[in-house]
């Protein structure tokens, strides 16, 4: 049996009540939780009063409703409880909270590296990844309690979301290591810009293509060499300053020409799409209509999962657990940051987390900085897990990983097309000796009907789903952002999916295969915004971009840049008052108010407009302090005495 989305129906039997469901992270798992096939409280109208907690983004209860299937009765309930800030130092941040928030963690330092100034996030980064991360928390609290794990009620955070997109930025700015990445040139990175009027985005896997690729365009030996590091690195640094002369060689040559050279040096190139450029496309593959996810306003889960044909072997009881995972083992073959942030979570739940790497280590296991003996980056996704090296490209590997696969509950991997079925370990040759197997593939372009090319990378997926444009308003240019947020919302799916595999299993006694991709992470965090763009039904965004004012952004102040949230004119009236301003006409208001909170630091500023109830917060301008924070320190861990990195984002409690 299905659910009309045809996925399993994980949840049947239990019922969601939400409240503060008009807040984006409820929304989210709340939908996720009816996907799976919980049902909606009746007679709930779908715009409650949220009467909740101004410290809460809001709260979930799953409760059974009656016996399911076999007449089994349904898992126990569990409640969610989501916080806007640090649930151990709770705050009111209920207004404007996702600006506040991706001030206070260091989001909009990190967005606005290559401009040398923080930077809003138009995207509701970290309020989409919460939605995913509660989700977790509940198919995690539901799989411990069905193995005998006490566990009433899961919590987490907003602002704990936000600092997983921050994981290795975290970890590298607080390792004792001072290695700096010298940049190569004074012109900005990725995108580049055609003959003919086009933005494009660049990937290379090796650096032969990379050169290969520019000297096709004439640029001058040397120059390629001299920019490889900076452009390889931007992924762990957030910034790319590249030499004028690749920029100047691309100007030099149409879209088709670039693609030309791209596909003759195995380079991977995207043009940077527009809302109605990817709305186009999906209409195409529909046949002319709108998917109804969108035309319909009608949500669906960003992952799939089939399950296998036969059931394992009944379990013996098992004695009373830790974790909601403890016991189970997980085998990881992933390389980046997708598939290793994945199996990083699933760690944190308790799981005993195998990851197989070839010989000699991942290449990340000891590149700079370094934070004690490992990589600093490396440490922030691959801590806790069993590191073995096995060369499967040889018989005897083979036989070992099949051998590990065999006595595991998940294997994660993040292959490209066509390499599990041609290594044979695809998921009807694994399961048919390990029925039970959860068997989870973290791809790039997941499902997508043509792929714009082979190689899928964080970049190159944002700028074909027009990333861009929902992170940027109108008066500024619609390029991806250097934060990796399609790599860590992959992760986080790939996680989500797992979980419900692992739940499917509990309650019918057959592993899955579970697919989730990059792709599919893009456009999690775009889905209601191309809802209200379909529906003509948008709020302060014109054609998916946000519409901000001067009091939107970051605001510099004598010393350090401020944000306050003000949504209305009589916010703003009231925080022209603190500023001891007078009436102003109406039109320059927000100008004379930047210009006031020029006059003071923004240390100052924030207790005066608090105490004024204006929310406001100082934007983090590093990350090296986030330790430091009451706000924010108990939400982090320190490893090995050597980095700081974000603890597991969920707490558990009978």
């Amino acid at each position: 049996m299905l659910t009309r989305d045809g996925v399993p129906p994980l949840l049947e039997g239990l019922m969601v009540t939400a409240r503060g469901s008009t807040q984006l992270p409820i929304a989210i798992c709340a939908e996720h939780l009816i996907l799976l096939g919980a049902r909606r409280e009746a007679g709930r109208p779908g715009r409650e009063k949220n009467d909740v907690d101004p410290h809460e983004v809001g709260k979930l209860a799953l409760r059974p409703t009656c016996a399911v299937g076999d007449g089994s009765p349904a898992t126990g309930g569990i409640d969610c409880t989501i916080h806007w800030g640090n649930p151990s130092r709770p705050e009111p941040l209920a207004q404007g909270a996702e600006i506040l928030i991706q001030a206070l963690s260091g989001l909009m330092a990190v967005h606005g590296r290559d401009q040398r100034t923080p930077r809003r996030l138009g995207l509701e980064l970290a309020s989409v990844a919460t939605g995913i991360i509660a989700t977790q928390g509940v198919l995690a609290a539901l799989i411990g309690m069905s193995r005998g794990y006490q566990v009433q009620r899961v919590e987490t955070s907003v602002l704990h979301s936000s600092l997983l997109f921050l994981c290795h930025h975290l970890a590298m700015a607080t390792c004792a290591d001072e290695f700096s990445f010298l940049s190569s040139g004074a012109a900005a990175g990725p995108p580049f810009r055609t003959a003919d009027g086009h933005w494009v985005e660049l990937e290379a896997l090796t650096f032969d293509a990379w050169n290969a690729f520019w000297r096709h365009l004439k640029v001058e030996q040397g120059i390629p060499e001299e920019a490889w590091s900076d452009y390889v690195y931007r992924y762990l640094t957030a910034s790319c300053s590249l030499p004028a002369a690749l920029h100047e060689a691309t100007v030099r040559h149409t879209l088709e020409e670039m693609r030309c050279a791209a596909a003759t040096c195995r380079m991977a190139l995207c043009c940077v799409r527009t809302y109605r450029e990817l709305l186009a496309e999906l209409r195409e593959e529909e046949g002319g209509a709108l998917p109804r996810e969108y035309s319909e306003m009608r949500p669906v889960l960003p992952w799939t999962i089939c399950p296998s044909e036969t059931k394992r072997e009944p379990q013996p009881g098992r004695p009373f657990i830790g974790a909601p995972l403890a016991g189970l083992r997980v085998v990881e073959i992933t390389s980046r940051l997708q598939g290793p942030l994945a199996g990083l979570l699933l760690w944190q739940l308790g799981a005993d987390v195998i990851k197989v790497e070839p010989p000699g280590g991942d290449m990340g296991r000891y590149g700079p900085p370094l934070a004690g003996s490992y990589g600093a980056a490396y440490l922030a996704y691959n801590r806790g897990k069993r590191i073995v090296e096995i060369d499967y490209k040889r018989p005897e590997g083979l036989a070992q990983i099949a051998d590990l696969v065999g006595q595991a509950d998940v294997f994660l991997h993040n292959w490209g097309p066509g390499r599990a079925e041609a290594l044979g370990l695809d998921f009807p040759n694994l399961a048919r000796t390990n029925p039970g197997l959860v068997y989870a593939h973290a791809s790039g372009w997941g499902r997508t009907a043509n792929p714009p090319t082979p190689i899928a990378g964080d970049y190159l997926i944002q700028a074909y789903a027009a990333c861009g444009e929902g992170l940027n308003p109108a008066d500024e240019s619609p390029f991806p952002s250097r934060l990796t947020l399609v790599d860590v919302t992959g992760g986080l799916l790939a996680c989500e999916g797992i979980l419900a595999g692992l739940y499917l299993r509990e309650r019918t006694g057959k592993g899955s295969r579970v697919d989730t991709s990059l792709f599919a992470g893009a456009l999690v965090h775009q889905a209601h915004i191309l809802r209200a763009i379909a529906s003509r039904q948008e709020t302060s965004r014109r054609l998916g971009r946000p519409e901000w004012g001067l009091l939107d952004r970051p605001i510099e102040t004598a010393d350090g840049f401020l944000i306050v949230a003000v949504d209305n004119e009589q916010a703003r009236r009231r925080l022209a008052a603190t500023c001891g301003l007078g009436a102003s006409r109406e039109d320059a208001l927000e100008q004379i108010i930047t210009e006031r909170l020029r006059s003071r630091p923004a240390d100052e500023w924030e207790p005066l407009l608090l105490k004024a109830g204006i929310p406001a917060a100082v934007v983090r301008s590093d990350l090296v302090s986030l330790p430091h924070d009451p706000r924010v320190s108990s939400l982090l861990e320190r490893v090995n005495s050597a980095c700081w990195v974000p603890a597991a984002p969920w707490q558990f409690k009978t």
